[in-house]
């Protein structure tokens, strides 16, 4: 794939993503609800990963399987379910040590709407089964991703890494675990809904190994999710067929990887195509106007929490240079 034309290259990416959408068309049509969000979830994380690396992304989609039976048995349990997604959190910004928290962050970043809302499956009422069942969709999923995007690309993309001091890793899973963990706590005590989740995607998302990245990043998704979210508006006025509404995510999810990862188009077009993609996700019908809002709400406070967080850590690393000179090893890609 690395050596294919653009034109190629988006046929490729299509030819995986149909494969991706097989899984979640087929529970529809035999009626199975509450499970077409987890089975996107997990090959969402297959998709990414597989331009890094086929292993990669087969071990996330286990360990994803794994991390979505913990999050829903926990669910009811703010405390516990904050420790375990601070722990989820920091445990992939770590990654940066080896220039791998862009694909493994999407582990916690979908991990964080099973605990917040669990899915409700057809016939299945019981915390423990809904458990099971979530896991091994989005485990199973990853997996059928990771297998179709083997056959179709033959050999990993490889994208390049951006590997990180030790330092720079641990302040950044430090940062990362006490604000996802914060902010699990807080959602999971005082808004326990599908829409608390946004905010800890959000900050899943712009919290990055340095400050500029941090505040270019949220800067890119505040502007990107604010357009999306009027996009996303127009399904609020249009009563589409469940077929029709999974058929439209589809195709904005599509569009969405397409500018990211094969036009290396700018980060908030980015966003602007995948807001409205996840909101068909999410919801459906009179619930689209409260997801929208949610989301521009939840990434606007999100956004401004990351802000002072980069702001804060460059004053530190300025304060540290200042008294201690350069010769200090600093965190400069701290600001997470």
């Amino acid at each position: 794939m690395a050596k294919a034309s653009t034109g190629q290259k988006a046929l490729l990416l299509a030819m995986v993503f149909v494969a991706l959408m097989v899984p979640p068309v087929v529970l529809l049509l035999i009626g199975v609800q509450g499970l077409t969000s987890a089975c996107i979830y997990g090959g969402m994380v297959a998709l990414v990963a597989s331009f890094y690396d086929f292993r990669l992304a087969a071990a996330l989609s286990l360990i994803a399987g794994l991390a979505a039976v913990v999050a829903v048995l926990l669910s009811p349990y703010a405390l516990a379910g904050a420790i375990f997604m601070a722990l989820i959190a920091g445990g992939a910004a770590f990654t940066a040590r080896q220039g791998l928290h862009s694909p493994v962050m999407i582990v916690p970043m979908f991990i964080c709407f099973m605990v917040v809302s669990p899915p409700e499956i057809t016939n299945v009422t019981a915390s423990v089964g809904v458990a099971v069942i979530s896991g091994i969709t989005m485990a199973g999923c990853g997996l059928w991703v990771t297998g179709a995007a083997r056959v179709v690309l033959g050999a990993s993309p490889r994208l390049p890494r951006k590997v990180r001091p030790l330092s720079v890793a641990l302040w950044y899973a430090g940062v990362m675990a006490l604000v996802v963990g914060a902010a699990t706590w807080t959602i999971l005590t005082y808004v326990p809904t599908h829409r608390g989740a946004w905010l800890i995607l959000t900050l899943i998302v712009v919290l990055q190994p340095s400050s500029h990245d941090t505040l270019k990043k949220t800067l890119h998704r505040l502007g990107g999710t604010i357009a999306g979210g009027l996009i996303s508006l127009v399904f609020l006025v249009i009563d589409l067929p469940s077929a029709v509404h999974l058929a439209a995510a589809a195709l904005l999810l599509y569009v969405a990887l397409l500018t990211r990862f094969v036009l290396g188009q700018p980060y908030w077009l980015y966003v602007l195509v995948l807001t409205p993609a996840i909101v068909l996700v999410s919801t459906h019908g009179p619930d689209t106007l409260d997801i929208v809002t949610a989301r521009v709400e939840f990434t606007l406070l999100g956004g401004a929490i990351a802000i002072v967080i980069a702001l804060v850590a460059k004053w530190i690393i300025l304060r540290v240079r200042a008294h201690h000179g350069d010769v200090v090893a600093s965190p400069s890609a701290s600001s997470a």
